[in-house]
């Protein structure tokens, strides 16, 4: 007799595709088998036929999947069976009459695309790493004198260069005691307004600890951007280079002692003013 159409696509699906497709009665016996992934669970085609799931696999989440499935419930599960990533689907199996005959199991092999994806995201876990070397050598924080912290910043500062310099700003002032850190902005050629605002944030959070931020070399440009912007710096400490700032630290720390005056020489108890007057 010749085959229908759907039988000869099944016959192709279950030839060149990696899926074992299975199908059991309404009592859980086994009586079809096929495809080409049957051989990575060890068995083949038709192998099962008559086999009662229930008793094989007496206990297993696939004898709990399939019971459901005859009673009416659809299931999806992604699971890794002998060593293998399985994508399956077990479904009611319904007669003409729309009554449940059995159900079917289809089992896709999904071991090389999860090979893929485990492979890129051990790739982006690398670039993740490559990117914080990169975001720690472009915003070094030195201790550049004793409790005096500095982070000369260059290039392109945006929001996240500001968040990620926040984070280790602050963790650095609490690990080493800091009193001040100094926020070189040399060689930083442009902000924005949201980068402005993270700076102020920053200087703000500096003094939440007990630390005080201190925003140096702020060049023209950026200046009168900041003034653009109608940000207000009033309680933020600037100075005008990276030296200018530090020698504002090492003042802070060392205040200048006032030096008492001299004493008048003490008067000898044998002279008294009128004497001394007289000498």
């Amino acid at each position: 007799a010749t085959r229908s159409l759907k039988e000869r696509v099944l016959d192709q699906v279950v030839a060149h595709l990696p899926i074992a497709l299975w199908a059991v009665d309404r009592e859980g016996r086994f009586d079809y088998q096929d495809g080409r992934a049957l051989e990575k669970l060890g068995l083949t085609p038709r192998q099962c036929d008559g086999v009662s799931l229930f008793e094989a696999e007496e206990g297993s989440e696939l004898a709990g999947e399939v019971k459901r499935a005859l009673a009416g419930e659809p299931i999806h599960t992604c699971d890794e069976v002998q060593g293998a990533h399985w994508d399956s689907w077990v479904v009611p199996l319904r007669g003409g009459d729309g009554e449940i005959e059995g159900a079917v199991g289809v089992a896709l092999d999904i071991s090389p695309a999860k090979s893929a994806e485990e492979e890129l995201r051990s790739r982006l876990r690398q670039i993740e790493k490559q990117q914080e070397v990169i975001r720690n050598l472009s915003t070094p924080i030195i201790e550049v004198w004793s409790g005096v912290l500095t982070l000369p910043m260059v290039g392109i500062v945006d929001s996240v260069r500001t968040a990620d310099v926040m984070d280790s700003v602050l963790q650095r002032i609490v690990e080493q005691q800091a009193r001040f850190a100094i926020l070189d902005l040399t060689g930083v050629e442009m902000v924005d307004t949201r980068v402005a605002s993270h700076l102020i944030e920053l200087v703000t959070a500096i003094r939440l600890l007990g630390a005080e931020g201190i925003v140096a070399g702020i060049k023209p440009n950026v200046a009168q951007t900041m003034v653009a912007l109608g940000l207000d710096l009033s309680q933020i400490v600037t100075q005008r280079n990276l030296r200018a700032a530090l020698s504002y630290c090492i003042r802070k720390m060392n205040p200048p002692q006032l030096t008492p005056s001299p004493s008048p020489a003490p008067v000898s108890a044998k002279q008294t003013p009128a004497t001394a007057e007289r000498g």
